[in-house]
């Protein structure tokens, strides 16, 4: 027996092992395209099914167990970059950097979600979950617990941030 997941619009099956291969792909590219690490996003991926898998007694039952994983997914990235960005400010601390990036310039989407991940974290959350996820308002209100209007207000400040952003460095036109 499949029970539709509201929420999400994953199917919801019997079987934790159903549901992970349904539903894996999504949330590792929701993950990827907050880390930027495919690395990362799976480490990231693998945890939140994890933790899904020590409850799926509970978890299946739930209105959203697609939209539960995506959350605890988040909570996840949002944990690993406050340690990233705590670390840094130490290491900066101790030793500043005088190293000067030379990676190869990116393609386009790649740069796209670099200026993405650049955004504060709720902000880079909501555009992930519109853009990569395709979920509608409502859905990204209820994985993130939180009203529309605020969903709304962070997709419209992520993406006037972001715009500005992607001027400054003269990936778009003024014009957009």
């Amino acid at each position: 027996m499949v029970e539709a997941d509201r929420s999400s619009e994953i199917q919801v099956p019997d079987t934790f092992e159903l549901f992970y291969r349904e539903g894996y792909a999504a949330v590792v590219a929701l993950t990827y395209g907050l880390s930027g690490s495919r690395w990362v996003a799976e480490d990231l991926t693998q945890e939140a099914f994890l933790r899904a898998h020590r409850d799926w007694a509970r978890v299946r039952e739930m209105d959203s167990p697609g939209g539960w994983v995506r959350q605890v997914a988040l909570n996840l990235a949002r944990s690993r970059l406050r340690r990233l960005r705590s670390e840094a400010l130490h290491r900066s601390r101790i030793r500043p950097s005088t190293e000067t990036s030379s990676a190869p310039s990116e393609p386009e989407s790649e740069a796209f979600w670099v200026e993405v991940r650049r955004l504060p974290t709720r902000q880079a959350q909501t555009m992930a979950l519109r853009y990569i996820d395709d979920l509608s308002v409502t859905q990204i209100a209820k994985v993130m617990g939180v009203a529309e209007g605020t969903v709304k207000a962070l997709l419209h400040q992520g993406r006037e941030r972001l715009r500005r952003q992607l001027i400054a460095k003269g990936l778009i036109d003024d014009e957009v």
